[in-house]
């Protein structure tokens, strides 16, 4: 019993440590978030992101530790009751150069933040991840520590819900 109390303690003790971030999103400015569903944002702190292919040639985001910032957006659908396979999430990532965050981009200009829209859902055909390069980033300083994201964008390959991100992010 000592020793599964140990094997216990070790294993949950050594768990990987999450990076303390120094930037976090203040949700005063909650992006247009349908009422079916909920909205996230999230502000990755000394992450980054590749966009890799998989053994069939689709799209996937992988994150590792680096420094940039990376931005997510999720919007997640209610569940429909009395259905299997019912899940709906979409996402959008941005990888941010933390000494250049002040940015207006258009387009094609959006691969320098390596724009990124998924659509995760049971819909043959009509999922995975896509590559933003239809729309506008820009990120404006609002005072010191508070900038303002504003996003719009399309995707064709794919139907989607979200189609802006409206957000302040500020930096303790």
């Amino acid at each position: 019993m000592k020793h599964l109390n140990l094997l216990f303690f070790l294993v949950f003790s050594c768990a990987s440590q999450q990076n303390s971030t120094e930037i976090y999103s203040i949700q005063t400015n909650v992006s247009p978030c349908p009422e079916d569903g909920d909205c996230t944002f999230e502000v990755l702190s000394n992450q980054s992101f590749s966009i890799e292919k998989d053994g069939i040639g689709a799209l996937y985001p992988k994150v590792v530790d680096g420094n940039t910032i990376i931005l997510k957006f999720e919007y997640k659908r209610n569940d429909i009751p009395n259905t299997v396979d019912g899940q709906y999430r979409e996402l959008v990532y941005l990888e941010l150069n933390r000494d250049h965050l002040e940015i207006d981009l258009k387009e094609d200009e959006l691969n320098y933040v390596k724009a990124l829209f998924a659509r995760l859902c049971f819909c043959r055909g009509q999922t995975g991840y896509y590559i933003i390069n239809q729309g506008q980033l820009s990120i404006k300083k609002l005072s010191e520590s508070q900038y303002h994201l504003k996003m719009r964008f399309k995707i064709d390959e794919v139907p989607q819900v979200i189609s802006e991100i409206d957000e302040v992010i500020s930096f303790k």
